[in-house]
């Protein structure tokens, strides 16, 4: 399911992680980065940007992760069971630092300032959230939106 997703994910992509916790509402924030392993999809989460998803990603069972070229629009989402809400590390806040300053690059060919991008990131305690994808399905507009992907 992961297999061509490397190259792809060398670009810089708009990241969304999403969960419900039994009996709430669903919570969703802006993620960091993209990392595979083996069978298994991690992107980073900054705690300040994300408070109630860290909640909800505590007794939640299954995520979904959106990922978006920001200038195509090309996009898929991944469902699946968490895998591992891995504690905050120097490596992840490394790689949310590279993450922000390669999107704010990408955004600029657009007209987006950094300055602009600025407020879209926040930084401190960063952490990997890994799931096993179990579905995915394409959500780049056009036709075949939403349509389920083998």
């Amino acid at each position: 399911m992961l297999a061509g997703l490397e190259a792809w994910i060398r670009e810089p992509i708009a990241v969304q992680v999403a969960a419900t916790a039994p009996g709430h509402a669903p919570e969703s924030a802006r993620g960091f980065a993209i990392r595979l392993h083996g069978e298994s999809l991690a992107v980073g989460l900054v705690d300040a940007q994300a408070p109630r998803l860290l909640a909800a990603l505590r007794s939640a069972t299954a995520v979904a992760i959106n990922l978006t070229h920001p200038l195509t629009f090309h996009g898929r989402q991944f469902k699946g069971p968490l895998v591992d809400l891995e504690e905050p590390s120097a490596e992840a806040a490394e790689a949310a630092h590279e993450y922000f300053q390669s999107f704010a690059l990408a955004l600029a060919q657009i007209g987006l300032t950094a300055e602009q991008c600025r407020g879209m990131f926040k930084h401190g305690p960063t952490r990997w959230v890994r799931i096993r994808p179990t579905e995915m399905f394409n959500q780049t507009p056009g036709p075949g939106a939403g349509a389920r992907l083998t």
